[in-house]
């Protein structure tokens, strides 16, 4: 089995971390693959909306695998497999794990089953609505290493958080439970083991029903002006808006509200 999969199921995307036996710790082929299926993701028109979780109850994702990742960055040993040596000859595959390089406009949503910590919970920051496991546990324990959160946090985290608490999660490196994360704000709800996957696919459901054009315009104009000037701001929610609104899309959603039936949005 890889190290991450990637299944499509009725107009949802699943992105899944599969080394339950390492903590869903990640691997150069986890970078190589989980770039990959964003992607992918990205440009199927079939999918609307993506669910990123990990393999089993005690790890959404542990970060990157110390005993074999981080020795072959440092090249402490030799890469031992393709895809080993691809992440080595192309650096985009460490930017894009966590979106840099190409922002996924589709909503993608987090069933944060167990240990988010370090890359796993910065992969977390990358993602729209966050559901989580009552057991599960955030953190980002870099600076007690000796080394930063440095695939995102340092900048999305005082973004996506108030200040002082974001702050916190990064200066402390501690670990912090399930309840804690929900009143800083870092995931939108906190829900019983068993019904995690259920309540994440209903929203994903709710959101695959509205208008695939509408939510790509929304989250688009959301990521590409979070530190504009408010003018600059404000231009760019105008052209996102107003292509929106030449769609054929928007001619369905009054016309379906008319009629009283439910809209059949096509993407276009």
């Amino acid at each position: 089995m890889a190290d991450i999969e990637f299944e499509k199921r009725d107009g949802i995307g699943f992105i899944t971390f599969n080394r339950p036996e390492a903590k869903n710790t990640l691997t150069a082929e986890s970078f190589v693959l989980l770039s990959e299926a964003w992607d992918e993701f990205a440009a199927d028109r079939d999918l609307r909306v993506a669910i990123v979780t990990g393999t089993g109850d005690e790890s959404f994702c542990a970060g990157g695998d110390l005993k074999s990742f981080i020795p072959l960055v440092t090249r402490a040993r030799e890469p031992e497999s393709d895809l080993e040596r691809k992440f080595l000859e192309t650096r985009e595959y460490s930017e894009q794990l966590v979106q840099k390089l190409r922002p996924v406009y589709k909503p993608v949503l987090a069933a944060v089953n167990g240990f988010a910590l370090g890359g796993g919970m910065e992969i977390l920051q990358c993602t729209d609505i966050r559901i989580a496991s009552r057991h599960a546990e955030f953190g980002l324990p870099e600076p007690s290493r000796g080394i930063v959160p440095g695939a995102g946090s340092m900048v999305r985290l005082p973004r996506q958080l108030p200040w002082a608490w974001a702050m916190e999660v990064l200066l402390t490196a501690r670990r912090f439970s399930a309840d804690e994360a929900y009143r800083l704000g870092i995931v939108n709800r906190v829900v019983d083991h068993a019904v995690l996957m259920d309540t994440t696919l209903e929203f994903a459901e709710r959101i695959s029903a509205n208008a695939p054009l509408a939510l790509e315009a929304i989250k688009r104009t959301a990521l590409q002006t979070a530190t504009l000037p408010w003018d600059e701001a404000f231009a760019i929610e105008a052209e996102n808006s107003g292509r929106v609104m030449q769609s054929q899309d928007a001619i369905e959603g009054p016309r379906a509200f008319a009629e009283k039936r439910k809209p059949d949005f096509q993407g276009r």
